[in-house]
């Protein structure tokens, strides 16, 4: 006779122990650079970040009001574990499953970069919880749909949207498995709901003119095809399985569909798989892209084994090694003299105070390095930093932002680990990942002008680039700006948005100062020394210091 008290209780000992651990691990691994990135953000909480929706900003900054240090970081991590433990128990619903307690932990435990959710935090952490809530939620509105099941399903899919944009795979998917859903009205409450709670990023978006969904949509460089960037796609869908992989995507595929719940998560997991297959055809992808599809991979591996005696066996043995090769990988992270690779969370701590006793307090700019920003913020106690980035780079969150406007004018050690930059070495550490050299100066007055505006009216680029056109210059600063004092440089870019060309513009304008909330006409030239190649996009922008053109102008494409 199957005991489901004792195997509750089981479950919940596992929940409290794994908690326990996971508190110990967070607080005594160091960082990674998207961490202490997130970290930046939770210092000034907004409705939406350049990068990504605020959730992974609002934990972190709710961590680090009760503690300090990496604990304080990533404090929500290892509570959102165990809720998604408990979710996925709830979520399976046959009597078997009490049978066989000791093998859910086992293979829930085996699972990498869910396990790794659980002491990191990261926009995927949250989004797991919320997308497990949100399953919970359907999976009970199909039965009864009473207010709870309301609530909880629009709270949740707000809750989605708001970990990552591409939460909405989930949403979609989801829903697309079952049409009839859409004529039901009480659905339709939960996403008036929903759109209720998520109105306010909605509403960030438009006071940013979209600048994240422009930059991820239509700004990002892709690529000519390569099949390595679908064979890294494969093996991202191995590694995000774990060495289960076989066993999970057999079961996935043979494991039949018994009823809408089940139907909802096989969409779930061939729409994710082929949707980020897709992707692979223009541009890299990353593993935890398609962590979705571990939920049902899970969900269907544990079913499976229910009712496959060899099956069970193969997965339990697979997941006890696993756990194993996990456990010491664990340690090697919080004790770096065991470890088998070098990984970036090593020796963070000790470059950045190296530094620190390099430039004392003054802020830090780093160029084109946002990740350096945010780990030389954390480890410096909160010092001053910005990341002044061209078009050699990305745009991030240092450009949405206003902490330009804490180094403009100011005194500031100037650092890049690009050696392109004839920067003298008066400044220069080593980073221990991937023994990276970072190196600058000291800058007595920064000038930067990064919420300055190039508009070039429309019509001006056709199928071809002009050599002379001309231009709106925006001033948004308080003091007026001499016109003398800024130069000017354009970037060629192919198909694949990749900059073929870059060069500097010869530009001349009517005025010696442009005024705050003024703006002039610039009349450009591209010197005749440029050769023009095969152009698909075009941007200008103002030279930073010595370095590539900003992103004051947009990325024009020519009509072709």
């Amino acid at each position: 006779m199957i005991d489901k008290a004792l195997s509750n209780k089981i479950i919940f000992a596992f929940v409290l122990i794994v908690t326990l651990i996971n508190l110990v691990q967070s607080a005594y691994t160091g960082l990674i650079f998207d961490e202490a990135y997130y970290w930046y953000f939770a210092q000034n909480l907004s409705w939406g970040y350049f990068d990504h929706p605020p959730m992974v900003a609002l934990l972190v900054n709710i961590g680090t009001h009760i503690f300090d240090g990496e604990l304080g970081v990533r404090l929500a991590s290892p509570f959102l574990y165990a809720a998604n433990v408990i979710l996925l128990w709830l979520l399976i619903d046959t009597d078997k499953k009490y049978k066989y307690t000791w093998l859910y932990i086992a293979f829930v435990s085996s699972v990498g970069l869910m396990t790794a959710y659980g002491f990191m935090i990261l926009p995927d952490t949250a989004l797991l919880s919320f997308s497990l809530l949100f399953l919970w939620a359907y999976k009970r509105f199909l039965t009864k749909e009473d207010l709870l099941s309301v609530l909880v399903l629009g709270i949740s899919m707000a809750g989605v949207m708001y970990c990552k944009y591409h939460g909405i795979l989930l949403i979609g998917f989801v829903f697309i498995s079952n049409l009839a859903i859409l004529k039901k009205g009480k659905f339709w409450l939960a996403v008036i709901v929903s759109l209720l709670l998520y109105t306010p990023h909605l509403l960030w978006l438009y006071e940013v003119d979209y600048a994240p969904l422009k930059y991820h949509l239509f700004e990002r460089a892709n690529s000519a095809y390569r099949i390595k960037f679908t064979t890294n796609y494969l093996v991202n869908c191995i590694a995000v399985a774990g060495l289960g992989f076989p066993l999970m995507y057999w079961a996935f595929y043979k494991f039949p569909s018994k009823n809408k719940f089940d139907s909802a998560l096989k969409f779930l997991g061939y729409g994710v798989f082929i949707f980020f297959l897709f992707s692979s055809f223009s541009r890299k992808t990353q593993a935890q892209w398609v962590i979705l599809m571990v939920i049902p991979l899970i969900i269907f591996s544990l079913r499976y084994a229910y009712t496959h005696t060899k099956y069970r066996i193969w997965l339990f043995r697979i997941s006890i090694f696993s756990l194993v090769l996990i456990s010491y990988l664990r340690i090697a992270l919080m004790y770096q003299p065991i470890s088998p690779l070098k990984y970036e969370s090593y020796g963070n701590k000790d470059w950045v105070t190296e530094l620190k006793d390099k430039v004392g307090d003054i802020p830090v700019v780093f160029h084109n390095s946002y990740r350096d920003a945010g780990m030389y913020g954390f480890y410096s106690d909160g010092a001053t930093v910005f990341s002044s980035n061209d078009l050699d780079a990305r745009q991030n969150q240092f450009d949405l932002d206003s902490s330009e406007f804490k180094v403009r004018g100011k005194r500031v050690a100037y650092l890049t680990g690009n050696h392109k930059y004839l920067i003298d070495s008066t400044i220069s550490v080593i980073r221990e990942f991937k023994e990276h050299k970072i190196r600058g100066t000291f800058i007595d007055n920064l000038k930067t002008y990064k919420k300055m505006k190039i508009v070039i009216p429309q019509n001006t680029f056709n199928d071809k680039i002009p050599l002379h056109f001309s231009a709106e210059l925006y001033n948004p600063y308080k003091e007026s700006i001499p016109t003398d004092s800024l130069k000017y440089a354009a970037v060629f870019y192919d198909k694949y948005k990749r900059d073929i060309k870059k060069f500097p513009l010869l530009v001349e304008t009517s005025s010696e100062a442009i005024k705050h909330d003024e703006t002039v006409t610039l009349n450009i030239k591209i010197p005749d020394t440029v050769t023009i190649p095969p152009v698909t996009y075009f941007r200008m922008g103002i030279i930073n210091n010595g370095a590539y053109a900003g992103f004051q102008g947009e990325m024009i494409k020519l009509d072709k």
